[in-house]
């Protein structure tokens, strides 16, 4: 409340306002709240009037008649919507609004999130949120990282570890044991290199939930871990098919004809029904005798 200029009614009034809240939540809420009082008074001492007309213009139902009813405030004069255009693109096709602009399972998290909110007050969070969440998105669609983003910076515990946790279901992948892996790999952001192939080597890929959960114990932003995980060609972000096979381009093997060999795998892979994935290596363990490379990556198939 430092940043707040208070005059003595305004003063009171907000603290029967935040008796009004459940105790639960009053931490939560108080920070909104002050933003809120802060915009409407543009620096001038917060008064009864100011936060009387913060309560009628910025809270959602049914918050807004729950606090008015406590704080003796009189239900104000309905105005009229005003009408929404809806914007079409050529060949009338209707746009999608921001809020049909999630990619990946970020509503679901998005959802999951305001679940965690006591239900009395999940429409002033849901308001509050999506605005956090369009300053993310800077006009772009909404990601999976904005969330986890928003829920690593503004929700305390309890409630972000039961909302990472989660989130690991969202996407249908089991991610049970990444906190083990991260346990057993200790350390500052010079382990994740090591963290990620071990969580790689007991998935196959590195799920994007992992990712989130290493992101939330570990303190590592989502766009660290994204560039770590696209900048080696070591790491897979998508789950290999049925047949992983790893095929040698260095230069013993170049010389034997895995050129002419490679070219027909990516062939073969490039099928819409095909069930090999194919990832380029380089030597593997050389072994002359076979005039190429052998290797004992169980489940891999190496040529």
């Amino acid at each position: 409340m430092s940043d707040v200029k208070w005059a003595p009614d305004g003063k009171s009034m907000f603290g029967k306002l935040m008796n009004a809240v459940p105790e639960a939540m009053r931490d939560m809420v108080k920070p909104q709240l002050l933003q809120l009082l802060g915009a409407k008074a543009a620096g001038k001492p917060v008064t009864s009037e100011i936060i009387t007309r913060m309560v009628q213009e910025d809270l959602p139902e049914p918050q807004k008649s729950m606090l008015m009813q406590a704080l003796g405030i009189e239900k104000p004069a309905e105005k009229k919507p005003a009408k929404k255009d809806v914007p079409a693109s050529e060949g009338g096709t209707v746009k999608l609004s921001m809020e049909d602009n999630w990619e990946g399972n970020s509503q679901s998290m998005f959802d999951r999130m305001i679940n965690e909110v006591p239900e009395a007050l999940r429409d002033i969070f849901r308001g509050k949120l999506m605005d956090i969440l369009k300053q993310k998105a800077k006009g772009g669609a909404y990601q999976e990282a904005h969330i986890v983003e928003i829920v690593n910076e503004i929700v305390p515990e309890p409630f972000k570890s039961n909302i990472i946790k989660a989130f690991s279901t969202i996407g249908g992948v089991d991610v049970s044991a990444v906190g083990g892996i991260i346990d057993a790999n200790p350390g500052g952001q010079e382990t994740l290199i090591t963290l990620l192939h071990a969580i790689q080597s007991q998935y196959g890929y590195v799920p994007e939930e992992a990712l989130q959960i290493v992101s939330q114990k570990r303190g590592v932003g989502m766009s660290t871990l994204y560039r770590l995980v696209t900048s080696y060609q070591a790491f897979r972000t998508e789950a290999p098919k049925k047949y992983l096979v790893s095929i040698c381009d260095g230069t013993g093997c170049h010389v034997n004809g895995s050129g002419t060999l490679l070219k027909k795998l990516e062939e073969k892979s490039a099928c819409t029904d095909s069930h090999i994935t194919l990832e380029k290596v380089r030597c593997l363990g050389a072994d002359f005798s076979r005039k190429g490379c052998s290797s004992q990556r169980t489940g891999t198939t190496v040529v």
